[in-house]
């Protein structure tokens, strides 16, 4: 379902208010407030699905082609590449050479999103909390569970790209107070698992929702990824929080009744839309809010015949060396998997057009193919392919390195099988097994640099090993990683407006 966006705070009063306006010595005489908006539950459910329209940001970018922000986290990781010149030295140069600068535009834009859509949420969950309406308590607790939920998100990102980041969790009332103080790496975890654990009792029952908001399933697939990613780096919490990662995972894997799609065709045809095994997903409209995902995956230069909008693509492909990494037996490897280096022609004749390396095929858009490039296919958030890895590896951790849980081998397997069919269930697992599992599957999914962040180990395309990531040289980079390249520096325009934003 496309979703009717209502923004209910401006951006300007979030974090960022730009104090290049002091001249304007007007003080602002009214914010939303429930007294003022939050007195019809329809007027509640408008704020809470307005906060769904910051998921899809990542698919901004500027001018140039192929610059949006889902791909400069791809570039991040060092295993794709892009196959169009750049002009732009923030989209693909300072990535490329890890040498990303506070000026970067695509650090700006994040940012900016995840505080407008945390200020957003503070509204929301302010105003449902106070309100006075009518509304009945499951529904009024459901969309302070997705509002919970949202404000989690948002600070989970910011968290893992930038460290210390402003926590802030109540709405703006006056622009006198913007210079928030840095609050501790811990203590935005803490929050984030507040919010969550709030999430998780107030959602309500409902597991999955096929038209596209948060349910059960995705506040303890979250929850899950936060635990995981506490008791990793740089916290290292260690064996309780992966421990509490495996149960929430595991909830999932028991109560959800999700399954994966049985083949990677059928994930296409379903358009990655909510249900099936994507838990939550960014969902799109083909003529009003068209996916720019289909266009800038397409070859380039640009092949004749396999799409009406083939002129925008080259945006990221796989470098060489990690589909290389992938075994000729993997089925995300064969033309028209994850990967393909053939295409079908548009006319219908069954002619195949070659490309002249492989690119990505994951969210290959036939309609949109057929239709000037307007893709209504979605872009997967929470896959349950995601989760089961996630449980595997976290039982692997927990039990100190290797495991023979039958619950975790049967996650790894479900994943594992439908990449290589035949291929026999493991007797047991270890963490390189399973951490290169969820590298090869959910690549280009916005989801390989947080795993890299929280492991610090990386997939040495060369060798099939996993191997510590500082010192290593991912193929599509041109350094080695360093630890000061594993957080973001502050963008230069908050860092103005804000001056406790200085990394000690």
């Amino acid at each position: 379902m496309r979703k009717t966006i209502l923004t209910i705070f401006s951006a300007a009063a979030a974090l960022t208010a730009t104090s290049c306006m002091d001249f304007l010595k007007e003080d602002p005489k009214t914010f939303l407030s429930p007294d003022t908006y939050f007195t019809t539950e329809a007027q509640m459910t408008a704020a809470v699905t307005g906060l769904y329209a910051y998921l899809d940001d990542i698919f901004d970018g500027d001018v140039e082609v192929g610059t949006q922000r889902f791909i400069f986290m791809e570039y991040m990781t060092g295993y794709g590449e892009r196959k169009r010149s750049a002009g732009g030295i923030y989209t693909v140069d300072q990535p490329k050479l890890l040498t990303v600068t506070e000026e970067n535009t695509n650090l700006e834009a994040l940012w900016k999103t995840a505080y407008t859509a945390i200020e957003n949420a503070n509204v929301a969950i302010a105003g449902i909390t106070s309100s006075k309406a009518k509304v009945s308590e499951n529904t009024r607790n459901n969309l302070l569970g997705q509002s919970y939920f949202m404000r989690a998100y948002h600070y989970f990102n910011l968290v893992r790209l930038w460290g210390e980041v402003p926590l802030k969790t109540e709405p703006t009332t006056d622009m006198s107070n913007t210079a928030i103080p840095l609050t501790s790496i811990q203590g935005v975890y803490d929050q984030i698992v507040s919010d969550l654990t709030a999430a998780e009792s107030l959602i309500g029952s409902t597991w999955t929702s096929s038209e596209g908001y948060v349910a059960l399933a995705a506040v303890k697939s979250l929850l899950a990824k936060v635990y995981i990613t506490m008791a990793g780096y740089p916290l290292q919490l260690g064996t309780e929080y992966y421990t509490l990662a495996y149960n929430k995972a595991k909830e999932v894997y028991d109560g959800a009744g999700i399954s994966l799609y049985g083949s990677y065709e059928e994930m296409r045809n379903a358009g990655y839309a909510c249900g099936g095994e994507n838990i939550l997903t960014i969902e799109r409209e083909a003529d009003k809010a068209s996916s720019p995902v289909h266009s800038a995956l397409l070859p380039y230069p640009e092949l004749a015949n396999i799409s009406q909008n083939s002129a925008y693509g080259g945006a990221i492909a796989p470098t060489l060396e990690f589909y290389n990494s992938y075994s000729d037996e993997d089925l995300r490897k064969a033309d028209f998997g994850y990967y393909t280096q053939n295409y079908n022609a548009l006319d219908g004749s069954g002619a195949l057009v070659a490309a002249d390396a492989p690119y990505i095929y994951k969210y290959w858009d036939q309609s949109a193919a057929n239709n000037a490039g307007k893709s209504a296919m979605g872009y997967p958030l929470i896959r349950y392919a995601d989760v089961l890895l996630l449980m595997a590896e976290a039982k692997v951790r927990a039990d100190g390195g290797s495991t023979s849980d039958a619950a975790a081998i049967d996650a790894y397997t479900k994943v594992r099988s439908r990449a290589v069919p035949g291929e026999a269930a493991p007797a047991s697992l270890d963490f390189n097994t399973v951490y290169k599992e969820r590298i090869w599957e959910l690549c280009f999914e916005t989801q390989t640099w947080y795993d890299m962040l929280r492991t610090r180990k990386a997939l040495n395309t060369a060798n099939g090993q996993v191997v510590d990531l500082i010192g290593y040289q991912t193929p599509g980079h041109e350094a080695p990683f360093e630890e000061s390249d594993l957080l973001f520096p502050y963008p230069l325009r908050d860092k103005r407006l804000n001056p406790n934003l200085v990394r000690n």
